[in-house]
């Protein structure tokens, strides 16, 4: 019987490396990675030794939307040891290319939102929810996409894993109703939202309170001048879920 896991991925580099020991452990058939699939043979080229990281890396940036190193940025730690697992294991990208851009082009605009929210102090707060509600559309229209393509591979296999986003509880329930042995495991956990995860998960439940997406933009905002601005992604979440879980024991960081 098929057995398909699902690895929830938080961008984060603990989860990046937690996502890798797991891989290695469990030995799959095939591993799916939630990028576009329009890098999908760079990847797998890469994976069997054909490509070196440097290479690689400039291939990408030619395939990618901008800011281009912000899309792999999260798997850093797992593409450099890809080469290690991945020759006797296929590799597939499952994103689909055309919704992955459109998300960009998204990010872009949310982006430029908060620009302007630094420099007139002013939440446009219309603009703001209009395009987050583009942007949680165009996630659950891609979802429906991807879960085709997951589907599809995972028939071919005894065993694969998949990483994803937190729309993984999505995937596993579609698995299940699909008749494939499905489990899933969240990495690097506990985990705290971003303020931006957090408005796209209200948008997704249709909870919109002005009064609340206010303050979370605001916190959006605060989040990119004191974290984002100053340091790479991966670390700026970091600090940002250790700083709201500051009860936690400190965890030793692990090397990559």
């Amino acid at each position: 019987m098929v057995e398909a896991g699902l690895l929830v991925k938080p961008p984060t580099r603990r989860a990046d490396i937690e996502a890798l020991e797991n891989i290695r452990r469990l030995r799959p058939q095939a591993i799916l990675l939630n990028l576009p699939e329009n890098i999908e043979r760079l990847i797998d080229d890469y994976s069997k030794g054909n490509l070196d990281y440097d290479d690689l890396m400039e291939s990408l940036y030619e395939k990618l939307p901008e800011p281009k190193g912000a899309w792999i940025k999260e798997f850093e730690v797992f593409l450099r040891e890809l080469p290690s697992i991945g020759e006797l294991v296929d590799i597939y990208c499952y994103t689909d290319t055309e919704s992955f851009t459109q998300e960009a082009n998204t990010s872009i605009e949310i982006a430029l939102l908060s620009i302007r929210g630094i420099i007139r102090e002013k939440i446009e707060l219309k603009e703001w929810i209009n395009v987050l509600k583009k942007s949680v559309l165009g996630e659950a229209e891609r979802w429906s996409k991807e879960f085709t393509k997951i589907l599809e591979i995972t028939s071919s296999y005894d065993r694969v894993v998949c990483i994803s986003g937190f729309e993984g509880k999505y995937i596993k329930r579609q698995l299940d109703n699909s008749g494939v042995k499905s489990w899933i495991r969240y990495l690097d956990q506990p985990y705290h939202f971003t303020p931006l995860e957090i408005l796209k998960r209200l948008i997704l439940l249709d909870r919109i309170d002005e009064g609340l997406f206010s303050k979370l933009i605001k916190e959006h905002i605060r989040f990119l001048r004191e974290y984002i601005y100053l340091m790479p992604y991966t670390e700026a979440v970091e600090k940002w879920v250790r700083e709201r879980l500051y009860w936690l024991p400190a965890r030793e960081q692990r090397p990559g």
